[in-house]
């Protein structure tokens, strides 16, 4: 049998494999989903520019609206975000994704590294310009008298009646008004809340992403606060940007994309 004849037999088989193959490598590789909180009295268009980014870059992106957007503001309990994130991630599943990276904005960002610690089952964290630091001394203090309130009226049976809290975003104080319970789930320096906790919780299977600006309010103690506290990770990247405390996530775009893309499939 000549040379020719043995190609000409083995021609389709050949090509069958070349057409396979890519097939399988699509179907097998896996897709990032990314769930990406707002901040604090925010709204999930303030993070529409990195949002958009990483859609182009190929990822599955939920934005939701969490308990502390400008609408919803302290309506649920720090419990019941976690699960509204759990229901995005399924969201996400359901979309194909068959990793989930958990990721936010200040407040969000403070969710974040709250649901890996507590929940757990990401393969990684993206905090940018985490806020909200209840567990911090200065936080303690501004807030104890609110935190005192509101533990009493839960101890008390009435954690479910609305009251006047103070609260506080980057420097300009308010009062809130909310159920006790609620209010104390959020600034209760031992509860979920609680950054630097939850970074000692963290498994250390779960990479962890800190983006600080040079002009955050928090930029000079983030290292030793939050990412310091973590378990090493190979992965795991603390990178300071030019940017205020509300132009981080812009300013990091390229930053999250590169270390997303560093993720082991």
């Amino acid at each position: 049998m000549t040379r020719k004849i043995i190609f000409k037999l083995l021609l389709p088989l050949i090509l069958a494999v070349v057409l396979v193959i890519p097939a399988v490598s699509r179907a097998e590789a896996p897709r990032v989903g990314v769930v990406l909180l707002h901040g604090k009295t925010g709204n999930p268009a303030k993070l529409w520019d990195l949002s958009s980014e990483l859609e182009a870059q190929g990822f599955l992106v939920s934005t939701p609206t969490m308990p502390w957007s400008s609408n919803r503001y302290l309506d649920a309990s720090f419990e019941t975000a976690l699960n509204e994130i759990a229901a995005a991630i399924n969201q996400l599943k359901q979309k194909g994704a068959t990793k989930i990276v958990v990721a936010g904005h200040s407040m969000g960002a403070n969710a974040a590294l709250a649901y890996a610690a507590n929940r757990g089952g990401v393969a990684g964290v993206i905090m940018l310009a985490p806020g909200h630091y209840p567990d911090l001394p200065r936080f303690q203090e501004i807030f104890k008298g609110g935190v005192a309130k509101a533990r009493e009226m839960v101890q008390s049976g009435r954690g479910t009646q609305n009251a006047e809290f103070p609260d506080m975003n980057q420097g300009k104080h308010f009062t809130v008004n909310t159920q006790a319970q609620i209010y104390l789930s959020y600034f209760d320096p031992d509860g979920l809340g609680a950054m630097g906790r939850n970074a000692t919780r963290l498994d250390s299977k779960i990479p962890l992403l800190v983006v600080i600006g040079d002009k955050d309010m928090l930029y000079p103690q983030a290292k030793d606060y939050i990412f310091n506290k973590a378990p090493a990770n190979p992965l795991s990247q603390f990178v300071v940007v030019s940017a205020d405390h509300l132009g981080t996530p812009a300013a990091a775009k390229a930053d999250v994309v590169r270390w997303l893309k560093s993720l082991p499939n």
